[in-house]
């Protein structure tokens, strides 16, 4: 299979000037021309795209990738750099399915107390009791901790705190 950059562009999703910069960074590789000039990219190119740009979701830099291209290149004795790299991805990889499975956790949670907020507006209850992170004075009680970097995680109501009873405010004025 043989893609033009435009094909190209079009099954990936990504410009043509992106295409044309990570070609002339080192980047993709393995770009044939016409005899006219034109670029012609095969599964090689294709290859080499998809693996720098999972190497790029997983954070490593344009430099770090092209560096991990090059030293393919020079054979087996750059095997323990490129495996460390490699192993640097995986790590980041993880490390951000922990947070979407944090961020999926919490909308979770969300979602059922909206369904059990929803269910008992349909009984004729009282949709806050059922749900009081909700109302529409927007969240009041935000079931999560923010931590270092920004990331959230998850903090739940114990099924203890969930059963007590809820108190209601006092409208008395003293």
């Amino acid at each position: 299979m043989r893609y033009s950059i435009s094909d190209l562009a079009k099954k990936t999703g990504l410009s043509i000037h992106t295409l044309r910069f990570y070609e002339k960074e080192g980047i993709l590789r393995y770009v044939e021309r016409t005899a006219s000039g034109r670029r012609v990219y095969g599964k090689a190119s294709l290859a080499c795209l998809i693996g720098a740009l999972c190497m790029k979701q997983a954070k490593l830099t344009l430099s770090q990738i092209k560096e991990f291209f090059d030293m393919t290149k020079m054979g087996d004795e750059t095997l323990p750099q490129r495996l460390e790299m490699l192993t640097t991805a995986r790590e980041n990889l993880e490390e951000m399915r922990q947070h979407i499975d944090q961020c999926l956790e919490l909308v979770n949670f969300f979602v059922s107390g909206g369904q059990d907020a929803l269910a008992a507006l349909e009984r004729g209850g009282d949709a806050d009791a059922a749900f009081p992170f909700l109302t529409l004075d927007g969240i009041l009680k935000l079931p999560c901790k923010i931590v270092g970097d920004g990331k959230i995680e998850p903090f739940l109501p114990s099924d203890e705190e969930k059963a007590a009873p809820k108190r209601k405010k006092s409208t008395k004025k003293a």
